[in-house]
């Protein structure tokens, strides 16, 4: 026998007990007068009656079908109207069109095509507009629209996040795809969508099945079958309150009793309970529990690992229950460990007025050191660096990581610079050999094309000179080596080395940092300047070069796709892990100061990155050192090795210029 509930929950039964119906009106049109003809409209809109007659709480009285011929515009208006007429406030509708769409452009209107339309004459057009103000017109529970046909994406107008309660009105529409044609099938089949939908309904188990569930399956079947882009949406300016669509299975009492002996889960038996509360197997149903319950109750005790929990389990079933033992074991422990915590936060407070001095002065030695810093005064900025790293604490902002990489700046600098100006004492004595020595020495820091022009500039000139008389080249040679005897060379310092932390709490994407610009000393260590040098002859022998990679990640980038890469093949992440939608439309801002502002749904944040050559250092936990794949000035390619429980994987980030 069927169960006795209607369409909706329980709570959609008025004051009186009386329930509400489930109606549908479903439109099918094949053989058009003027127009194409389709192959599988009729059959698409009469197998969706029969799987909703035949498998859920719908019965064949409240089945309204208009095919091919009936499908007049007259009729369906007459249809919609007799609806009206008929419908009681807690009562559910279905309408189904299948057939022809027209989209006008010069008028941005959609329209249905009944059978007696004729081509470029939209009198007898049912357009979106008259669709939505009779469909606003039903006073029903929950209405739900489902067109297949030709641009019928045009009928979507607003989003709005389903409520997963019945109680709530909902009106909406599943529409076959965006303002794009859409495929009819093989004749004698199914469209893509109407495919879609039978499947996940012929397929289904559950006692009930809502309609977000059935949307997101279409929408991953049609593309994957079609190509198309089925979109949903809330009917505008309508009586839509959120809610949700949900279908109920017809059901046979017998049958539902074998499944549920079959699982033998006490959730099972409840659930026989609720969908048959004068059911002949209720009695039998209640002494399973009680045989069942304590020990699912004692798994999800264990589950949930609480304090509470397990004295709840050990108020319910001491002394004799088969767990106390173990339970009250647990529960002294858990006991234990939380005095232990106690007694570590109590110790925190007590340094809480410690630590927010020691942070004042943290926050204080880091704001003078990047102002040294941005003023080129290196050794000041250093000793400011070092002071506030001695004062760090976990919490503290910048990172660890990110003051022993400026203090490795501002060593590096030092070096480079303290070569650079002893090559330019010694091109100023014209002793040319020492100043290649010490230029050489500053190269081997960094790779700038200033020094390397100097160094040229050096050798022509060393070339220059032996071509003069060999008495006035060896005056000059001693005057040189006399002038380099009194100032001995410095030492090479040791190279700059970059740390990389996990810093941040949510699983994002936060990447991309300052590297040395290998094109001048204009932009050498993140903002450090040196005047223009000239030769002899006053010209100026810096060169320009091509953008790097730094200066083309700054601005603005939109994430679009993520795939996960497997034996060099890429697959889309997000069908795998649905919390990577999150990340689809963020948008990166990249700035010179080292920092991204990362903008999405819920809000923006900064964060500290950092890139050396084409490696790329992530600051997000689970992320290690990736790559850059590619950029240009409006594409960026990237893979990032992630960590998690089952393993890395290597996601590839695909963004577009914002």
């Amino acid at each position: 026998m069927a169960t006795q509930r209607s369409f909706g929950r329980q709570q959609s039964i008025d004051a009186t007990g009386k329930s509400g119906k489930n109606y549908l009106l479903t439109i099918g049109i094949d053989t058009y007068r003027q127009w194409q003809p389709l192959s599988n409209a009729v059959k698409d809109a009469q197998d969706f009656a029969d799987v909703l007659t035949s498998q859920y709480q719908f019965e064949k009285e409240n089945i309204f079908t208009l095919f091919n011929e009936q499908a007049t515009e007259t009729n369906i208006y007459q249809a919609l109207r007799d609806m009206k007429r008929r419908l009681e406030p807690l009562d559910n509708l279905i309408v189904y069109y299948s057939g022809h769409g027209h989209y006008d452009d010069e008028f941005d209107e959609g329209y249905w095509i009944p059978v007696n339309a004729k081509p470029n004459d939209e009198s007898n057009f049912i357009s979106n507009a008259n669709i939505v103000k009779r469909i606003n017109a039903l006073d029903t529970q929950h209405t739900l629209l489902i067109v297949d046909s030709c641009f019928s994406g045009s009928l979507v107008v607003r989003k709005r996040n389903a409520i997963p309660d019945e109680r709530f009105k909902s009106r909406r529409i599943l529409a076959s795809g965006r303002h794009e044609t859409v495929s009819d099938g093989k004749k004698g089949e199914n469209s893509p969508f109407s495919a879609g939908i039978l499947t996940y309904l012929r397929k289904n188990t559950s006692p009930k099945l809502d309609a977000t569930s059935i949307i997101k399956f279409v929408k991953d079947y049609v593309f994957t079958q079609a190509k198309q882009h089925p979109v949903d949406g809330r009917i505008q300016n309508s009586a839509d309150e959120g809610g949700e669509f949900v279908f109920y299975l017809r059901r046979d009492e017998e049958a539902v009793w074998q499944e549920v002996c079959q699982a033998d889960k006490v959730v099972e038996y409840r659930n026989y309970i609720a969908g048959f509360p004068a059911g002949k197997y209720v009695a039998a149903a209640n002494r399973k529990i009680n045989l069942l319950e304590e020990d699912e109750i004692w798994s999800s005790t264990k589950i949930n690992d609480t304090e509470l929990g397990y004295e709840d389990y050990i108020s319910k079933y001491a002394p004799s229950g088969k767990y106390v033992t173990e339970a009250k074991e647990r529960l002294s422990k858990l006991k234990e460990n939380r005095k232990e915590r106690q007694k570590a936060q109590q110790e925190i407070a007590a340094r809480e007025s410690e630590r927010t001095q020691l942070r004042q002065s943290f926050d204080e030695l880091v704001k003078n050191a990047e102002s040294l810093f941005g003023d080129r005064k290196l050794e000041e900025a250093r000793s400011k660096y070092r002071a506030a790293l001695q004062a760090h604490l976990p919490g503290f902002a910048p990172t660890q990581e990110y003051l022993e990489e400026q203090i490795n700046l501002c060593q590096s600098n030092i070096a480079f610079l303290g070569h650079y100006e002893n090559g330019k004492a010694a091109l100023q004595q014209e002793n040319y050999r020492l100043a290649i020595e010490y230029f050489q020495e500053a190269l081997k820091i960094n790779n700038n094309a200033k020094v390397e022009k100097l160094i040229t500039h050096c050798q022509q000139q060393m070339q220059n000179s032996r071509r003069k008389p060999s008495s006035g080249s060896g005056r000059a040679q001693t005057r040189s080596f006399s002038g380099a005897s009194t100032t001995p060379a410095p030492k090479r310092r040791i190279g700059m080395w970059i740390g990389v932390g996990v810093a941040v709490s949510l699983v994002l994407l936060l990447v991309i940092g300052a590297v040395i610009n290998e094109a001048g000393l204009d932009d050498y260590n993140n903002g450090y300047n040196e005047t223009t040098i000239y030769d002899d002859n006053q010209q100026n022998i810096s060169t320009p070069t091509n953008p790097t990679t730094a200066d083309l990640l700054m601005g603005s980038w939109q994430v679009s796709t993520i795939n996960v890469i497997r034996d060099g093949v890429a697959y889309n992440a997000t069908a795998e892990d649905q919390s990577l939608l999150l990340l689809i439309g963020a948008v990166y801002n990249f700035q010179s100061n080292g920092v991204v502002t990362l903008s999405t749904e819920f809000g923006s944040e900064n964060i500290y990155y950092s890139l050396n050559g084409n490696n790329i250092y992530v600051q997000a936990q689970g992320y290690s050192t990736g790559v850059v794949n590619y950029v240009d000035r409006q594409t960026l390619q990237l893979t990032l090795p992630f960590t998690n429980y089952y393993g890395v994987h290597m996601l590839q980030f695909n963004l577009v210029r914002y």
